[in-house]
């Protein structure tokens, strides 16, 4: 499946998830020859928009409301057959990815920024991304997802409410010296604090602790 274009990517996406849509987009636009040329909430927006074919790839999550995902591609390759889809979801769907690999020219992958990203810049506009490689432990998904979310879930029981306290301010752009100020704690123990938390996920930044937050909605917890 190639599908080489130049290095400019004009995409459009549809995403229901409005958090993990925006971190998509920001982790995409950092590279100046991606271009978004639609933000879509459902499949229905984005074909009430595909009229001008000036998409480079589509982006569409697998599973939305208003018209999933999997009708809004069937809509799109009725009229176009050559523009790249990727599509995701959080965890591998046997049966979906069968019914995809009937439509021509569908990337399907986890619900991951960095994925989607590498996709698009080593398959839609080269050929470094190894695919069918991808694919065979993306299959593999169900079961090692199974024994990361044991391990994801036994860290996150561990979390305190100060520690998902501290990703929510991060996630909504206060500085450490703000955090701090929230806490009344000085700017060195929230520095402390941020730096002792991103090693107990795993994590190596603020920005991969951010991240974090979104994809496994911590932003949107009651604590």
């Amino acid at each position: 499946m190639s599908n080489l274009i130049s290095n400019t990517v004009r995409f459009s996406i549809a995403d229901s998830d409005f958090y993990f849509k925006k971190i998509l987009i920001k982790t995409l636009t950092e590279n100046p020859f991606y271009i978004l040329l639609n933000d879509c909430n459902n499949g229905h927006e984005l074909i009430s928009r595909n009229y001008r074919r000036q998409e480079d790839v589509f982006i569409i999550e697998l599973f939305m409301p208003v018209l999933s995902g999997l009708e809004a591609i069937k809509y799109i390759r009725k009229n176009n057959t050559d523009t790249p889809i990727i599509t995701y979801s959080g965890t591998y769907q046997e049966d979906m990815a069968e019914l995809l690999s009937k439509i021509p020219n569908i990337y399907y992958c986890e619900k991951k920024s960095n994925i989607i990203r590498d996709i698009i810049k080593g398959k839609i506009s080269s050929e470094s991304f190894d695919y069918t490689a991808y694919t065979k432990e993306w299959e593999q998904q169900p079961l090692a997802v199974h024994e990361y979310m044991n391990r994801q879930k036994k860290s996150q029981e561990e979390l305190s409410p100060t520690e998902i306290q501290l990703m929510k301010f991060c996630y909504e752009g206060f500085s450490n010296k703000e955090i701090g100020e929230q806490l009344n704690l000085s700017t060195r123990t929230i520095d402390t604090y941020i730096n002792r938390l991103t090693e107990k996920l795993g994590l190596k930044t603020k920005l991969h602790l951010i991240r974090f937050c979104v994809e496994n909605g911590y932003y949107n917890s009651s604590m």
